[in-house]
């Protein structure tokens, strides 16, 4: 038997759960604008939720982007990442 390997645990910053990083998404600020770091080794600071619009959606109106990326994301640039979601990360 193998023994089990340690998954970091993450908090999904939408719904406030916490959840093995795998579960999760994690984004990017970069120059303005955001990226999904599918790998997890884009530089930055990034911010981590669930494949769920509800989370998305959440975590973009309590101010996330601003807050836990610590810089500002211009509007149209927010807003173009939620509407694209379902098929960035479809």
């Amino acid at each position: 038997m193998s023994p089990k390997r340690h998954e970091p645990v993450r908090t999904c910053l939408g719904c406030r759960t916490r959840d093995v990083r795998s579960a999760l998404v994690r984004v990017v600020a970069r120059e303005g604008t955001l990226a999904i770091d599918r790998a997890g080794r884009l530089g930055g600071r990034g911010a981590y939720f669930h494949v769920r619009d509800a989370c998305v959606e959440t975590f973009a109106r309590r101010g996330g982007f601003v807050r836990s990326l610590r810089c500002v994301v211009a509007k149209p640039e927010r807003e173009i990442f939620r509407a694209r979601f379902p098929e960035v990360h479809g």
